[in-house]
């Protein structure tokens, strides 16, 4: 039996679980075929898995409180819940009701975490005090996450909570969250503001902390053009609100990748599902250029994945997020962040997905047809390459350009690799 490793973006990544759950039962996987993983948080390269899109449709019909026990064991800690959580709906797939003991178990699992949400919601004041809270925890992420929406409606003093993994912060508005901050020693109470505001601004690493007392913490050009590596690039991508599409996006989706990358892939925008998933390239496009690459003898792990532009464009037409194009408003006000990876990563070869990507490197208009398929020098001295975007291939409706236009996007692949050696 052949194993499959499911990659989960965060240990909350609920949505993603849920998502991969589904297409496993629709196709019958073995729980024993599957290993359960989260992405490596001290990097900014997500492994790569048979991740499977997040869209795939469920006939099951799950009972709506064992439903809400299945949230509470998500937000636990134990170590094996995803397993047993996708076994619970392999019994209800197989007999139509959870099994006796699935409910017992997770039943005590729920009342568990019910006690650690009340211990956890204590620890913030109930009204409104003039100092920011610091509360360091160790508590784990996801049941963290799970009580965002609750104790927002507390009302409460603005906080940051910081743990092992991650750092909440809550403005009395808004809620902002980035990576953990690892050096803090100090354990327990206001004595980790000194700290926290001491290691944010020697190392701008993350952005909300320069606002502390502030509503609105937005990263400016200045900051994107000073940050001195993409991890404290992408903390500041957290919070960007460079122009209006933030408001509507679940979230920014910052570049992928290792730090010494050679060569760099810019595409347009995230899709519906990198903006759910918080990736870039992982949708119906990016599997395609996943497949290309690899026939191009490339490998993801080692290059650099992003876009012109971090967050989703889109208009809702009922239950659907509908791609919309980036106009030139939103790609000159995210041109910072793509500079700015360039320049700290230095690749050797840049390999600029359609209209969007090249005009926003190049700086003025493309057309992709007349300038594709060859290397050229760029004004830093490395090289470039425009080719199509792969979601350009998913749209022709005639197969046979389909096919021949995926063997030129892959000899467009395998041209920019040539070009490292």
């Amino acid at each position: 039996m052949q194993s499959i490793t499911a990659i989960l973006c965060s240990p909350s990544d609920f949505m993603g679980w849920r998502s991969l759950s589904r297409d496993f039962l629709n196709r019958q996987v073995a729980a024993s075929a599957i290993h359960w993983s989260i992405q490596e948080t001290d990097s900014l390269y997500a492994p790569q898995s048979k991740r499977i899109l997040p869209n795939a449709p469920s006939s099951l019909k799950i009972p709506r409180s064992f439903g809400r026990l299945m949230s509470s064991v998500f937000a636990s800690s134990i170590p094996e819940r995803f397993d047993r959580l996708y076994r619970a709906l392999v019994h209800i797939q197989q007999t139509g009701k959870p099994s006796r003991a699935d409910l017992q178990d997770f039943e005590q699992i729920a009342e568990n975490v019910r006690v650690q949400i009340l211990t956890l919601r204590s620890t913030f004041p109930e009204n409104r005090l003039k100092d920011w809270q610091v509360i360091k925890t160790d508590y784990e992420p996801q049941l963290i996450d799970s009580q965002i929406g609750p104790l927002g409606r507390l009302r409460t003093a603005p906080w940051a909570l910081l743990s092992d993994s991650r750092t909440l912060c809550w403005d009395g508005q808004d809620y902002r969250m980035g990576p953990a901050l690892p050096d803090i020693t100090a354990s327990s109470g206001t004595d980790l503001l000194p700290q926290a505001l001491q290691i944010a601004t020697a190392t701008r690493a993350n952005a909300y902390w320069q606002g502390l007392g502030t509503v609105h913490v937005t990263p400016t050009s200045t900051d994107i053009e000073q940050s001195s590596s993409l991890t404290a690039l992408r903390a500041l991508a957290t919070d960007c609100s460079l122009c209006d599409l933030c408001h509507h996006a679940t979230r920014t989706v910052f570049g992928e990748g290792p730090q010494n990358a050679d060569i760099l892939f810019v595409g347009e925008q995230p899709g519906d599902q990198e903006d759910l998933q918080g990736r870039p390239f992982v949708g119906p496009a990016g599997q395609l250029f996943d497949k290309a690459f690899e026939e191009a003898q490339g490998q993801r792990h080692k290059a650099w994945v992003s876009n012109a532009v971090k967050h989703f464009k889109f208009v809702q037409k009922g239950n659907r997020r509908i791609h919309q194009k980036p106009g030139s408003v939103e790609v000159n006000a995210c041109s910072p962040w793509i500079s700015a990876e360039r320049r700290l990563l230095q690749p050797k070869v840049t390999v600029m997905l359609g209209v969007t990507g090249a005009s926003a490197l190049l700086g003025r208009p493309v057309t992709v047809s007349r300038e594709r398929s060859r290397l050229f020098k760029l004004e830093d001295g490395s090289l470039g390459l425009v080719t199509v975007h792969p979601s350009y291939l998913l749209r022709l409706p005639d197969e046979d350009a389909k096919i021949r236009e995926y063997i030129k996007f892959v000899a467009d692949l395998r041209m920019a690799i040539s070009a490292l050696a």
